[in-house]
C-alpha cells in the first residue's frame, strides 16, 4: 500500500463525518489522480507480463517484476529502456 492509499482512507473517514475543507478536497483530488497512474501503470506491467511469458522471453520477464516491484513500493517505475 502507497501512502496516497492511507491518506485517501483518511480523507474518506474525514468526508464520512464533516465535509472536506478545500485544502482536504483538492489533496483527495491529488491522491485520486496517483491512483488512477498507478492502477495504469500496474495494469500495464501485469499486462507485459503476461506477453514475456507466453513468448518465453525471461529477460523480459525479470525487468518487468523488478518494475513491478519498484511500482509497488514507490508508485512509480523507472524509465524503461527502448
Amino acid at each position: 500500500m502507497l501512502l496516497i492509499h492511507q491518506r485517501l482512507a483518511e480523507l474518506y473517514a474525514i468526508s464520512s463525518k464533516r465535509p472536506l475543507t478545500p485544502e482536504e478536497t483538492s489533496e483527495q483530488q491529488h491522491c485520486l489522480q496517483a491512483n488512477a497512474v498507478y492502477c495504469w501503470e500496474m495494469g500495464r506491467l501485469n499486462i507485459e507480463g503476461q506477453l514475456a511469458a507466453q513468448t518465453g522471453d525471461t529477460v523480459w520477464q525479470e525487468e518487468i517484476r523488478a518494475q513491478l516491484l519498484e511500482v509497488q513500493s514507490s508508485g512509480k517505475a523507472a524509465k524503461r529502456r527502448k
